[in-house]
């Protein structure tokens, strides 16, 4: 069974000992050999601060203290991060990553990361590999290649594979052309929203 404690009791239990508080100066241990006396150096240091203070302009002061965070810090604005900031990041990265692949690999790393390659090969991701683009032109080389190949063989003549090329891109051209429509169509309703 659980005994209760009178509530007066609790407190008086939790209220500081005596024993517990810090010594003053004349109970505290002594020092040992060779160990400085704390208050001794307070003092000191508290002496030193006060010369510095009256001596200094507090303009120099502040000059000091800025000057001491930013050459911590490197720059005067550490949140803000440049474009340099970032390549310099994306080089490291890149590197990194090319020391553990295979030569071959590493040699075809190199070059799909040119400048050049890359900015090539960002410009054609906005456009060459739209979906609706690839569906269009998949769709329709599918279809016309089929009604061309049984036409082909009904009638007796040679199939000629660059139909397939034209009717993909004939494809691809109007799958474009029915998204910008439909974008086009649908502005009103974007904008308002």
């Amino acid at each position: 069974m659980s005994e209760q404690v009178p509530r007066h009791e609790v407190f008086e239990v939790l209220k500081p000992e005596e024993h517990l508080a810090l010594p003053d100066a004349e109970h505290a241990e002594p020092l040992r050999p060779g160990e400085a006396d704390p208050l001794q150096k307070l003092e000191t240091a508290r002496e030193a601060a006060e010369a510095n203070a009256s001596n200094e302009n507090p303009l120099d002061t502040l000059n000091r203290i800025q000057a001491a965070e930013t050459a911590v810090r490197g720059h005067v604005n550490p949140s803000m991060i440049t474009r340099a900031d970032k390549q310099r990041s994306t080089d490291r990265e890149l590197l990194r990553v090319q020391r553990v692949l295979s030569l071959p690999s590493r040699s075809l790393s190199r070059l799909i990361h040119q400048p050049v390659v890359r900015a090539v090969s960002e410009a054609a991701a906005g456009t060459v590999s739209r979906p609706s683009g690839l569906l269009g032109g998949g769709l329709l080389a599918f279809l016309g290649s089929s009604a061309y190949l049984y036409w082909a063989k009904h009638i007796g003549i040679r199939y000629n594979y660059f139909i397939w090329l034209l009717l993909f891109v004939g494809g691809f051209l109007a799958g474009l052309l029915l998204e910008a429509v439909v974008w086009l169509a649908t502005r009103h309703q974007r904008s308002s929203q």
